[in-house]
């Protein structure tokens, strides 16, 4: 309850408390019990999930039970794949990607190093973990501990390196939609198909889940680029989190909980908000409704074709349903991060971007820095942290 006036947003403390139990009951916050997954990895599979830490200062007085914490985090730890420097024909490996979030310290303790100490204290518990159980798994062998940091730099000290991506607003929709995404308003035609789920000419709008296919899809392109960045950059440990259905639920879940608290007029129509869109060749894009800051955020976009000269014409179509989106939801931005959409890949919209929106728009610095810390006996030169984007924020 202390933590949720930094991050409940719009939300009451009580609802904010309701929130992280909720988003706490998440598939991805207890993989732990995902029995194939304890198949898979019966040695290591009780690292995965959610794990929260607590520090105590047993010289205040022990009233109840949270009388003496001062300071607590959490980590989402998740499957993510790896190629090491040097390895041979570039095998991809697993790898277990730890990531810190929720770091707080109530205000009455700040100043007196308890924060530090936990981190210090969380970074040895975890170093222990790799050297206990990481000749038995290549998973934990494998481990990269992340995070995203809200005060710029302070976490370097701990040995989290900065690897910051810029975002990107659209705020012009009517600009952009005509001159990039070629909108004709009345063109489109919108129909239901069998699952309910609302379609329109060239394509469908994803529902809550059911699109594990593209999961699939995304999974296979991560391995593809990992392949090609170790044949450009051999002697890099390239890492990157594995696509899983889970993550983007765990985003859906925050997405209708937060919009039923603000509009609860809207609680009975939760199954009519889409959560991205899908073209007929398996394009996609995956986003969310940041309602606390009036904002749809692209959270994963996949292009079925990489040829570089269509490329773009996908694009197009996929934010053209994103615009759209944002602008039937009433807020006021489409936001995406630079890796996500990397605007020097995309000349024209670039082009566009910077004719249409103001220069504080693009290249706009991220409220929440990407920061990692590099595996035993590697430097941050070192690290290619590919799919460094929202997808795999927490």
């Amino acid at each position: 309850m202390k933590n949720s006036t930094t991050w409940r947003g719009l939300l009451s403390n009580e609802e904010y408390v309701e929130r992280e139990k909720l988003l706490g009951s998440t598939s991805i916050a207890n993989k732990d019990q995902n029995a194939e997954l304890q198949r898979l990895y019966p040695e290591c599979s009780k690292w995965l999930g959610v794990k929260y830490f607590v520090v105590k200062d047993q010289n205040l007085p022990n009233i109840d039970k949270y009388s003496q914490v001062v300071s607590s985090c959490e980590t989402l730890n998740r499957i993510g794949y790896c190629i090491r420097p040097g390895s041979n024909n570039n095998e991809i490996e697993p790898a277990l990607i730890v990531c810190i979030g929720g770091v707080f310290t109530d205000v009455r303790h700040r100043g007196k190093g308890y924060a530090s100490y936990m981190i210090n204290s969380l970074n040895k518990y975890y170093d222990d973990v790799r050297d206990q159980y990481g000749s038995q798994s290549k998973l934990i062998q494998n481990m990269v501990i992340n995070l995203y940091s809200e005060i710029d730099d302070y976490y370097e000290k701990f040995g989290y390196h900065s690897m910051h991506i810029p975002l990107h607003n659209i705020t012009n929709f009517e600009l952009i939609l005509q001159q990039y995404c070629k909108y004709k308003p009345g063109t489109h035609i919108n129909s239901t198909d069998d699952k309910g789920i609302n379609t329109v000419q060239g394509g469908k709008f994803l529902g809550f889940d059911g699109y594990e296919h593209l999961i699939i899809l995304q999974d296979t392109q991560f391995k593809q680029n990992l392949y090609r960045l170790a044949e450009r950059q051999p002697n890099k440990f390239i890492f990157t989190v594995k696509p899983d259905l889970d993550i983007f639920i765990w985003f859906h879940v925050r997405d209708i909980f937060i919009r039923r608290k603000l509009s609860p007029e809207h609680e009975s129509n939760d199954i009519e908000i889409p959560f991205g869109f899908s073209l007929t060749d398996n394009s996609h894009v995956i986003w969310h409704h940041h309602w606390n800051e009036n904002t749809l955020i692209l959270l994963k976009l996949y292009i079925a074709n990489d040829d570089n000269t269509s490329k773009e014409d996908v694009l197009r179509q996929l934010l053209k349903q994103s615009i759209l989106e944002a602008h039937r939801r009433n807020l006021s931005k489409v936001q995406f991060w630079d890796e996500e959409i990397p605007l020097k890949m995309y000349p024209e919209l670039d082009q566009i971007l910077h004719n249409s929106e103001n220069k504080s728009q693009l290249y706009q610095v991220n409220g929440s820095v990407s920061a990692v810390r590099p595996p035993t006996g590697l430097t941050p030169e070192d690290i290619i942290w590919d799919n460094n984007t929202k997808f795999c924020w927490f």
